[in-house]
């Protein structure tokens, strides 16, 4: 394993960063690489792009098929 990983394997570490805590090597790995490489920083912006505005999505209570949202709690 060398410290520079491929495209690919940045792909695959941003993509898992979502849902994952990173090692500290895995971390050092990708930011070695995004320092030299545009295409993989663009799409680690894309990324992160995709996951702010998902959080900030809201389905309507009143659409079919959707879950119900969990209850908030009471504030004071």
């Amino acid at each position: 394993m060398s410290l520079k990983p491929t495209c690919r394997e940045v792909h695959r570490l941003v993509s898992e960063g979502q849902d994952r805590d990173l090692s500290i090597l895995e971390k050092i790995r990708v930011r070695v690489h995004l320092a030299i490489c545009d295409a993989c920083t663009t799409f680690n912006a894309q990324i992160g792009f995709l996951r702010r505005a998902m959080h900030k999505f809201e389905i309507p209570a009143d659409t079919p098929g959707t879950p119900p949202a969990p209850a908030k709690p009471d504030a004071e």
